[in-house]
């Protein structure tokens, strides 16, 4: 059996859908339902077409059906490619860590180290006899880059080691506090602020403490142990070190 719903009826036989109703029970036709859903009513191709007759009516023709979509015949993205979007993020994580701890040892670099104490005058033995000792200058001593914490641009941390580069390692995870436990310090760069945070081996389960110098004031902050300093810890550090600013 063809079913037609009332619209579709109405449509073919020209008519409205109170006169389809009239014209049904006049006709004695009741409405049948959809055989796989009960919520729509129509009629059968049958009764269309008897009501087709008892009214003279010429029933338009069905819409042609849409032919089939055709399957996509391109072959599946490889693994590697669908994967490249990710790591290019990463790269441009430890990109931007990377000329960060670049101005920042510019930036040591060109502050000024005070006056300088006028030199002795040597004496006319010292004078007569120069060693090489004496007039050589010691080397200077290279430039300590810590490790890095970072809220990076995808939305996640990452952090990144001068030695390793970007360290895959999971936040706040027995992995991440073993980590935590073998540093001396590293750089915070959050949502909310910036430090640096030094370990304090001196106390027992291997305090932290957060350091920043705004306005040449110095602030520290107690942070947490070894176990319980994480991200949730870091970043209301470094809130309340930005509030300082204002």
């Amino acid at each position: 059996m063809t079913f037609v719903s009332v619209a579709e009826a109405c449509r073919r036989l020209g008519i409205d859908v109170k006169t389809m109703r009239r014209w049904l029970v006049e006709a004695q036709l009741p409405l049948q339902d959809h055989p796989h859903d009960g919520r729509k009513k129509g009629v059968s191709g049958e009764h269309l077409e008897i009501l087709a007759r008892l009214h003279h009516r010429s029933l338009a023709s069905l819409p042609p059906e849409p032919p089939a979509p055709l399957q996509s015949a391109l072959p599946p993205l490889p693994a590697a490619l669908l994967a490249l979007p990710e790591r290019l993020g990463a790269l441009q994580a430890q990109l931007t860590a990377l000329q960060q701890q670049v101005a920042d040892l510019t930036h040591l670099l060109q502050q000024p180290t005070g006056a300088k104490r006028p030199p002795k005058p040597a004496s006319p033995a010292a004078r007569s006899r120069p060693t090489a000792s004496a007039t050589a200058k010691p080397p200077p001593k290279p430039a300590h880059v810590i490790p890095r914490v970072e809220y990076g641009r995808e939305g996640r941390y990452v952090v990144i080691c001068p030695k390793g580069g970007l360290l895959p390692l999971e936040l706040d995870t027995q992995e991440w506090f073993a980590w935590v436990a073998a540093q001396d310090s590293f750089r915070f760069v959050g949502r909310a602020g910036h430090f640096t945070a030094h370990h304090e081996w001196r106390v027992p389960k291997g305090a932290w403490r957060a350091h920043r110098q705004i306005r040449n004031h110095s602030y520290t902050l107690r942070l947490a142990s070894n176990q319980e300093l994480t991200m949730a810890v870091l970043e209301q550090a470094a809130e309340a070190l930005q509030a300082h600013l204002t």
